[in-house]
């Protein structure tokens, strides 16, 4: 592999963070929306207190995804720019997700196939790693 395919290759992982990113952060806004319009459905009475419980955490939920996805737009910003930091966090990002792909089969296939190619890539491929140092 030549240095411009190992360019590209970084270039479309980085746009797939991205957009990875971008439909997180989309989801936490979301949920935290979302969030009170499920605890205003929780039945009245004895459970309303399940309600602020189901809503609450809905909430907390929802700003830990938006913090991850900020993570994960910054990471891929600075892998597009070749720092090395952002290599290693996408390596560890890709393994946690490709363990996770694993204990999911056959419903977790795609993504095992799509960061366990990111992971071969950023991790062990020497034309990719040579662009980081």
């Amino acid at each position: 592999m030549e240095k411009h395919s190992a360019q590209v290759i970084v270039k479309v992982i980085s746009i797939l963070g991205y957009i990875g990113a971008v439909l997180g952060f989309i989801a936490g806004i979301v949920m935290l929306f979302g969030g009170t319009f499920i605890a205003g459905m929780m039945p009245l009475g004895a459970n309303s207190a399940a309600g602020a419980l189901v809503g609450a955490l809905a909430v907390v939920m929802a700003i830990i995804i938006i913090a991850v996805s900020i993570f994960a737009f910054i990471v891929a910003m600075n892998l597009w720019k070749y720092v090395n930091w952002a290599r290693i966090a996408m390596i560890v990002i890709s393994a946690l997700i490709v363990l996770e792909s694993l204990i999911t089969l056959p419903a977790g296939i795609l993504g095992l196939i799509i960061n366990g190619a990111i992971l071969y890539f950023v991790a062990f491929n020497k034309d990719v790693v040579a662009l980081f140092k």
